[in-house]
């Protein structure tokens, strides 16, 4: 299956006709969040795309050049707290995990504690262990917005990766966790990284990944 990933910053290749050829083939859009709702929504109407997203902590109820009241980009699916099953072209398909929002820094975006985090991530395992009852424990992708601890992020409290994403890593080893959050600009290496069978990449304007 291969999925546009986007984050935080608005690409101008995307935004325009010519992401008929940069997304071409893509069977998902997948957000990591603090993008305007038009931008999403101009991408997946042009690629004819299924989009499911998380929240940034810039995120908020009017994200919207026309000031129009909108929790979240028309025809999106937000996966924040979730577990989805997405499907891809010849039946292939993915379980994905979501966790939007980064931790508290000034109490006026969408900020979470790890002790809230924690709860989420608690419950993302107990919907797996759910599965166990028809043979499926699998977790193929977790998108969130923030890293985890220790992976891309630093030590200010906004940018300070969640523990409890490390605790669900190494009892689900998901092949792959996109996340945002972070810029180049922070003096970041994004260079993807690997944890035992986690592939873990930071998302910067845009990647496509396969998945499977």
């Amino acid at each position: 299956m291969k999925a546009l990933v986007v984050s935080d910053v608005v690409s101008e290749v995307l935004y325009s006709p010519e992401v008929r050829c940069a997304g071409a083939g893509v069977d998902v859009v997948l957000s990591c969040g603090d993008l305007p709702y038009e931008y999403l929504e101009y991408i997946v109407s042009v690629l004819d795309a299924p989009l499911f997203y998380v929240r940034g902590n810039h995120d908020g109820r009017l994200l919207r050049s026309d000031g129009r009241e909108s929790f979240g980009p028309d025809g999106g699916r937000s996966i924040d707290g979730r577990l989805v099953r997405i499907g891809g072209k010849g039946g292939t398909a993915a379980w994905v995990a979501g966790f939007g929002g980064s931790g508290p820094y000034c109490g006026g975006g969408y900020e979470r504690s790890e002790r809230d985090m924690s709860r989420s991530v608690r419950r993302i395992a107990t919907l797996l262990g759910w599965r166990r009852l028809v043979g499926d424990t699998r977790l193929d992708v977790v998108v969130s917005h923030a890293a985890p601890r220790g992976m891309h992020d630093a030590e200010d409290p906004c940018h300070r990766g969640f523990e409890c994403f490390l605790r669900l890593m190494r009892s689900r080893a998901p092949r792959l966790w996109l996340h945002g959050h972070v810029h180049p600009s922070y003096g970041i290496d994004l260079r993807p990284l690997r944890v035992g069978e986690t592939e873990v990449r930071g998302v910067y304007g845009y990647e496509i990944v396969e998945i499977g």
